[in-house]
């Protein structure tokens, strides 16, 4: 499978599982925890190829998983918490949240498509003259987008246990 079609691969896979996990009212469950590890589990042995411990691989690796973590803090700052009655967290999402996540997926998407169609030579040249070999330039774009991907859905998760131990309880429906 190439570079480009792994990076699309990666994106609809987080981004439909994120959306089918978290839109609408959704009870915070042990699936919701660990689903994005089972993800995790999956993507980084098949897409990463090599884990780059110096130089402009592991600064790009670096700068995928602030980036990723800032938007996953983002998101879940769009998800609203509540407990219910008998003291189970739910959480609701909407077009907010949607947006966030397909907005996301879909620039990477396109950077993905842009390095491999339109940009490819001057990101090479960059990379190449930060240090890294051409043969891994490739890997480093790769795993900098892996690596903001996964940082998002696990943020989300922590984010999910974090606020949901601080969830409100219901407010209850007022007659008029």
């Amino acid at each position: 499978m190439s570079t480009l079609a792994e990076a699309i691969l990666i994106n609809v896979v987080v981004l439909i599982t994120t959306l089918q996990a978290d839109l609408g009212r959704r009870k915070v469950t042990s699936m919701r925890f660990l689903r994005p590890v089972l993800i995790v589990a999956v993507v980084v042995p098949l897409f990463v190829k090599t884990v780059f411990t110096s130089g402009i691989g592991l600064t790009t690796e670096l700068v995928g998983l602030a980036a990723g973590a800032l938007v996953g803090a983002v998101a879940v700052s769009l998800m609203k918490f509540e407990r219910d009655e008998s003291g189970v967290v739910h959480t609701r999402a909407g077009i907010g949240y949607a947006s966030l996540w397909i907005v996301i997926a879909a620039a990477r998407t396109l950077f993905s498509v842009g390095a491999s169609n339109w940009f490819g030579d001057d990101l090479g040249r960059f990379f190449f003259e930060h240090g890294a070999k051409i043969a891994d330039i490739g890997a480093i774009i790769t795993d900098g987008l892996i690596a903001m991907a996964l940082a998002m859905i696990l943020t989300r998760t922590v984010g999910l246990r974090l606020r949901g131990r601080k969830a409100p309880a219901m407010q209850p429906a007022h007659a008029s």
